[in-house]
């Protein structure tokens, strides 16, 4: 088996883990930009090797070595679990953010009260509310 292909599910294995050690963190997300970057340039490199194998040696993965075909079914395996928790740590933070903005802009149009009162065409009259004005400081 191709050794690069092997090296390049591991070191994809090995960023998503840390990027899910990160986003339980506080203060991990300053590296999580950087993470995404890395994870993917190896997904590109991964799908690209993938690809030239199709096309150069078609059925590669039939005429694999068994101790290399066991080290590559294991590291994938290995992989997709890892994307899993990856994926319900990303999901939790996501959530909590939208939570927070919500609240956020809730107390922000709590605190402006900033409503539109519109009359219409029979003389009805309504309120609606305006969006408050936010602004985040990514920097915080």
């Amino acid at each position: 088996m191709r050794n690069d292909l092997l090296d390049l599910v591991q070191s994809l294995l090995s960023l998503i883990e840390e990027e899910s050690a990160l986003l339980g963190q506080p203060g991990g997300h300053r590296r999580i930009g950087e993470l995404a970057t890395a994870k993917g340039r190896v997904v590109a490199q991964l799908e690209t090797r993938l690809a030239q194998y199709a096309r150069e040696m078609p059925g590669w993965q039939d005429r694999l070595d068994p101790a290399d075909r066991a080290a590559l079914a294991t590291a994938s395996e290995a992989l997709m679990e890892a994307a899993r928790a990856n994926a319900a740590v990303l999901a939790r933070q996501i959530s909590l953010s939208d939570e927070l903005l919500a609240a956020i802009a809730q107390e922000a149009q709590r605190k402006t009260g900033a409503t539109a009162t519109a009359y219409g065409a029979g003389g009805l009259l309504w309120s609606t509310e305006q969006a408050a004005p936010i602004a985040i400081n990514a920097s915080l």
